[in-house]
C-alpha cells in the first residue's frame, strides 16, 4: 500500500505541474475540451431535444437505450461491437502516444534519487495515463449516461460505467505496454528508432482504415473475447441477454492483462532509460551543417551576408527548381524553404498527419461514391486541398526552436520562417491538388466549367489553408523534439482544429457542387455549371480562404514577433 501511495504521489505531482503548465497557455485546455467534446457528440448520439437532432441526426448511445425493450438482441450485437472496437482504438491511440512521448527518453533525475526506480516507471506511467484519461473518460461516462437515460432504467448505469471505465483502463494500460515496449525492442536500431513515429502513425493508419471501411471488422471483433466486455456492459441491464460468465471473464482478464503489461512497462522503461545508444551519432554531422545552412540571412548596412559558409557551398548544388525560385524569392526566405525540404527528407515522420485523416476520409470517399458519384471530385480536391497545410506550416515556431535565437535576433528572420515554410508547401502542394481535381473531375466526366470551378476551389483551399495552418500552428505550437536537421510532427489538438477549419471554408464549395448533381436524374452525369448558384458558392469559398488564410497568416506574424526564445 505504501508503495501505491507513493506512486500515486508521483502522478499526481507529475500531472500537477502539466495542468499548471495549461493554465499558463489555455488554449491547450481548449484543444482537449473540444477533443473530448466531439467525441462524446459521436458516443452519446442525437437526443430527443430541440434543434439538436436536426443538428446531429446520427444514432448513438442514447438511441441503442431505447431499442432494449423492442430489440434487445440487436443492441446486444451492436454492444460487443463497440467494446471490442472501443478497445482497439483506444489501445492503438495510447500505444502511439507511448511511442512518441519524450517522457520515455530519458530518466527524471529527480525521481530517482527519491523513489525506487519501479516505483519512479509506473509513476510516470500513472502521469501518461492521466492524460490521456481527459480524452477518453469524458467520453465514456457521456456515453454510459446517454445509454442509461434511454433505457430508462437507472441500475443500468451501474454495469455500463463499470464496463466502460474497464475498457479505457485495459486500452490505455495495454496499448502504453505496446508502444514503450516496440521503443525498448528497436532501441538498438538507429534508423528503426529514429522511425518509430511514422512507423507508428502508418500501423494507426492502417488499423483505422480497416475498421472505418470493413463493415464485417466490428463483427468480426465481437466474435473474439474482445466482445465479451460488450456483455460486461449490459450485465445489469434487463431484458438482454448478456452472459454473465462472458462478463466475469473479460473483468478478470483485465486485471491480468494489466499485471502483465506493468510489468512489461517496467523492463521496457529501464532499457529506454539506461540503454547506451547514441541515435543522433550518424547525423551529427548532418545536424551542424543544417543548423549553418537554414539560418536566415541577415541583411546589414543593405549588404546580405550569408550567416555561414555552408550555404554558399550548398548553391552550387541547387536544383533548377531551387534556382528558379532563388531568383524570385528572398534570400532569407529561400534559406528557410531550402532547409524545410532537406529536413523532410531526413524526418518524414513530419507529415504523418498528411496521411492520417485520410483513414476516415478514404472510407467515407468511398461510401459517398455509390450514392452520389459526382460529389467524389470534389471530396478528393477538398482532401487534397487540406493535405498541404497538414505538414510543416502546422508547426513553424516549434519547427524553428532550435534556430529561435539566431532568428529572433535577424531582421527579417521572422517573416521569412513563415514564408519560407509556406512557399515549401505551396510549390509541391498547388500542381498536386490541382492535377487531383482534374484528373478526377475528368474521370468523372465534369463538364469544362464545372473542371474550372473545381480547379478554382483547389488553388483558393490551398493557398487559403496554409494561412490557416501557420496560425493555427502558431497557437497550438509543438515545442517539442525537433533538432536542427529535423522536423517534429504537429500537435493533434492542431490537426483536430485545422481540419474543422478547412471543413467549415469548404462548406460553400460542396453545397455548391452538390446542388449541381442534385438537377440530375442520372446522378453519373452533371449538368453544364449553371451561372448562379454552384458559382455563387464557389465564389464564397475563394473569398473565404483568402480572408481567413490571411488572417492566419497576420495571427502567426503577430505570434512570432511576440515570441520569446525558449518560452513556451
Amino acid at each position: 500500500m505504501r508503495r501505491a501511495a507513493t506512486i500515486a504521489l508521483v502522478a499526481a505531482v507529475r500531472h500537477r505541474v502539466e495542468l499548471r503548465r495549461r493554465r499558463d497557455h489555455p488554449q491547450l485546455g481548449l484543444a482537449v475540451f473540444l477533443g473530448a467534446a466531439v467525441g462524446t457528440l459521436f458516443v452519446v448520439g442525437s437526443l430527443p431535444i430541440p434543434y439538436y437532432e436536426a443538428f446531429w441526426p446520427e444514432p448513438g448511445a442514447f438511441h441503442y437505450g431505447t431499442l432494449v425493450a423492442d430489440e434487445p438482441d440487436r443492441v446486444l450485437v451492436r454492444a460487443r461491437e463497440i467494446a471490442a472496437i472501443a478497445l482497439v482504438v483506444i489501445a492503438g491511440l495510447a500505444g502511439l502516444s507511448a511511442t512518441t512521448s519524450e517522457d520515455w527518453d530519458s530518466p527524471p533525475v529527480e525521481l530517482l534519487t527519491a523513489v525506487p526506480l519501479p516505483t519512479a516507471i509506473l509513476g510516470v506511467l500513472g502521469d501518461e495515463l492521466l492524460e490521456s484519461s481527459w480524452f477518453v473518460v469524458p467520453v465514456a461516462v457521456a456515453g454510459s449516461l446517454a445509454f442509461a437515460a434511454g433505457t430508462g432504467q437507472p441500475v443500468v448505469l451501474v454495469g455500463v460505467l463499470f464496463g466502460s471505465l474497464v475498457i479505457v483502463a485495459t486500452g490505455l494500460v495495454i496499448g502504453t505496454a505496446i508502444g514503450i515496449g516496440t521503443r525498448a525492442a528497436i532501441r538498438g536500431s538507429p534508423r528503426l528508432y529514429r522511425s518509430r513515429n511514422a512507423v507508428g502513425f502508418v500501423a494507426l493508419f492502417v488499423t483505422f482504415v480497416g475498421l472505418v471501411a470493413s463493415r464485417t471488422a466490428g463483427g468480426a471483433l465481437a466474435r473474439t473475447p474482445l466482445g465479451w466486455y460488450g456483455d460486461l456492459l449490459l450485465v445489469t441491464t434487463a431484458g438482454v441477454d448478456a452472459t454473465l460468465a462472458y462478463g466475469v471473464v473479460a473483468t478478470v482478464g483485465s486485471g491480468v492483462s494489466l499485471a502483465a503489461a506493468l510489468a512489461v512497462v517496467v523492463v521496457s522503461a529501464r532499457v529506454l532509460w539506461f540503454a547506451e545508444v547514441d541515435h543522433d551519432h550518424d547525423h551529427s554531422h548532418e545536424h551542424e551543417r543544417d543548423d549553418r545552412s537554414h539560418t536566415p540571412t541577415t541583411e546589414t548596412n543593405g549588404v546580405d551576408t550569408e550567416s555561414t559558409a555552408s550555404t554558399a557551398t550548398d548553391s552550387s548544388v541547387q536544383s533548377p527548381l531551387e534556382t528558379t525560385l532563388g531568383h524570385v524569392l528572398s534570400r532569407p526566405t529561400m534559406a528557410v524553404t531550402r532547409a524545410t525540404w532537406r529536413r523532410i527528407r531526413r524526418s518524414p515522420n513530419a507529415l504523418v498527419f498528411v496521411v492520417l485523416p485520410f483513414a476516415i476520409v478514404g472510407p467515407a470517399t468511398a461510401n459517398v461514391a455509390i450514392q452520389w458519384p459526382q460529389l467524389v471530385p470534389v471530396l478528393v480536391t477538398l482532401y487534397a486541398a487540406a493535405a498541404v497545410g497538414l505538414g510543416t506550416t502546422l508547426n513553424p515556431i516549434g519547427n524553428e526552436r532550435i534556430a529561435l535565437p539566431a532568428i529572433l535576433t535577424t531582421p527579417t528572420g521572422r517573416r521569412s520562417v513563415l514564408r519560407g515554410h509556406a512557399v515549401a508547401a505551396l510549390v509541391p502542394g498547388v500542381p498536386t491538388a490541382v492535377t487531383v481535381a482534374i484528373v478526377a473531375g475528368s474521370v468523372t466526366g465534369y463538364s469544362v466549367g464545372q473542371l474550372a470551378a473545381l480547379v478554382v476551389v483547389a488553388v483558393a483551399l490551398t493557398v487559403g489553408g496554409v494561412g490557416v495552418s501557420l496560425g493555427i500552428g502558431s497557437f497550438l505550437p509543438n515545442l517539442k523534439g525537433p533538432t536542427a536537421a529535423s522536423l517534429s510532427p504537429p500537435e493533434l489538438y492542431a490537426m483536430v482544429g485545422y481540419l474543422f477549419a478547412m471543413s467549415l471554408l469548404s462548406t460553400p464549395a460542396f453545397a455548391g457542387f452538390a446542388a449541381i448533381g442534385s438537377g440530375n436524374a442520372n446522378p453519373s452525369e452533371l449538368p453544364t455549371l449553371p451561372i448562379y448558384g454552384p458559382a455563387f458558392a464557389v465564389v464564397v469559398t475563394v473569398l473565404l480562404a483568402g480572408s481567413v488564410g490571411f488572417a492566419g497568416y497576420r495571427y502567426a506574424a503577430r505570434t512570432l514577433d511576440r515570441y520569446e526564445a525558449g518560452g513556451e
